[in-house]
C-alpha cells in the first residue's frame, strides 16, 4: 500500500491541569500531586500520522519544526512511532511552536499557540512536496490549521487541488483555533479547502456549522455535504454521524472514563482513514474511529491512539 500523507502542523505541547491548580488553591493538598506541567510531542496532524502507523498503514509527514531540542524530540517522537519524516523541514531561523493545552474540571482542553502568529508550523513551503508526490500516496490528509498564515495557507491548498485532480482521496479536517478566527483571508481559504476535498471533518458543535453558516448541526452537514464531499461530524460523547448526498449514518460513541480529550480528533480522523484504506465501509470506518476516539481520551496523553492490536481488543470486548 502507497503511503498516506499527512501534511500540516507539528508542535510541543505543554498541558497545564488547570482544574487541579485551582483545587490547589482551594486547600485540596492531594491536587499538588498532579499541577506539573506536562511537555509532549503534538501537532493534529503529526498526530494523526502517529495514528494512522500505530494502525499499520505505512504514513509519511511533512512539516516544519525549528532545528532545536523541542524539533528534534517530535522528529525523533515520529520516527519512533514509524513515520516517514522525510518531508519534515527542520528551520533554522524559527522555534518550534509550543501550544499551551489548559485542561479544565471536565478534562477539555483550550488551546493556546505560542507564538500566535508566524509560528514554525506555519513556515511549510512548495519545495518541501516532491514533484511526483501524487504518484507516491495513496491519500493526503490536512488540516484548517496551517490555513490563516503564508506560506503554508498556499502550500496545502496546492497540494490539496494536485491530489484531487490526480484522483488521490483528500480529507480536510476543519481544526479551527481561536487565533484563526481573527485572520482576513481564513475564511476563503477554508472554503477553498472544503471545495478540494473528499472527506469534511470537524466537531458538530461548532465547526460543521461555522463552515457551513448555519446553526443546526444536521443542516449544516447536509448542506456541505451536497457539493460532493462526505460530511463527518463528531459529537464526543454522542458518537459521530457520516453524511453523503443522499444518505446518513450514526455510529455511537463508546463510554469510557475520561483522562483528556487531548488528541481526540486526531485520533478518530488517523482510524477513520486506516480503516478505509483496509476496505472498510463507511460504517465499519466511523465505528472503528470512535473506538480508537475513545481509548485515546481514556489516556493522559494526546497520543493516546490504539495499535491495532488494542483497538481489535476493544472492539471485541464492546460488541
Amino acid at each position: 500500500m502507497k503511503p498516506v500523507l499527512c501534511l500540516g502542523d507539528i508542535c510541543a505541547d505543554l498541558i497545564i491541569p488547570y482544574a487541579d491548580a485551582l483545587k490547589a488553591k482551594a486547600g485540596d493538598p492531594k491536587s499538588y500531586l498532579s499541577s506539573d506541567v506536562r511537555p509532549a510531542e503534538g501537532g493534529s496532524s503529526a498526530n494523526t500520522a502517529c495514528a494512522i502507523a500505530r494502525l499499520g498503514v505505512p504514513v509519511m509527514f511533512c512539516g516544519t519544526c525549528g532545528n532545536d531540542a523541542y524539533g528534534h524530540m517530535l522528529e525523533n517522537g515520529l520516527i519512533r512511532e514509524g513515520v516517514d519524516t522525510s518531508l519534515l523541514r527542520m528551520d533554522e531561523d524559527k522555534p518550534t511552536q509550543l501550544v499551551l493545552l489548559v485542561l479544565n474540571e471536565q478534562n477539555d482542553r483550550t488551546a493556546f499557540a505560542c507564538p500566535a502568529h508566524l509560528g514554525s508550523q506555519h513556515a511549510i513551503v512548495p519545495s518541501q512536496i516532491p514533484d511526483d508526490i501524487t504518484e507516491r500516496i495513496s491519500w493526503l490528509h490536512v488540516n484548517g490549521m496551517m490555513l490563516r498564515e503564508e506560506p503554508a495557507a498556499s502550500t496545502q491548498l496546492a497540494l490539496m487541488r494536485r491530489c484531487k485532480a490526480a484522483g488521490v482521496p483528500v480529507s480536510f479536517d476543519i481544526n479551527v483555533r481561536v487565533e484563526a478566527l481573527k485572520s482576513p483571508t481564513f475564511f476563503e481559504n477554508l472554503h477553498a479547502a472544503k471545495d478540494a476535498a473528499d472527506y469534511v471533518l470537524g466537531s458538530a458543535v461548532d465547526e460543521i456549522p461555522m463552515l457551513a453558516n448555519e446553526h443546526d448541526a444536521v443542516l449544516a452537514a447536509r448542506k456541505l455535504s451536497e457539493h460532493g464531499a462526505a460530511v463527518i461530524t463528531r459529537s464526543g460523547d454522542q458518537g459521530a454521524d457520516l453524511y453523503r448526498r443522499d444518505s446518513h449514518l450514526h455510529s455511537p460513541a463508546f463510554p469510557v472514563s475520561v483522562a483528556d480529550t487531548v488528541g481526540a480528533g486526531d485520533t478518530f480522523d488517523g482510524a477513520f482513514i486506516a480503516a478505509i484504506l483496509s476496505g472498510c465501509s463507511d460504517g465499519e470506518a466511523l465505528r472503528m474511529a470512535n473506538a480508537a476516539a475513545a481509548i485515546c481520551v481514556s489516556k493522559p496523553s494526546g497520543r493516546g491512539s490504539p495499535t491495532l492490536a488494542e483497538l481489535d481488543v476493544f472492539l471485541e470486548e464492546h460488541v
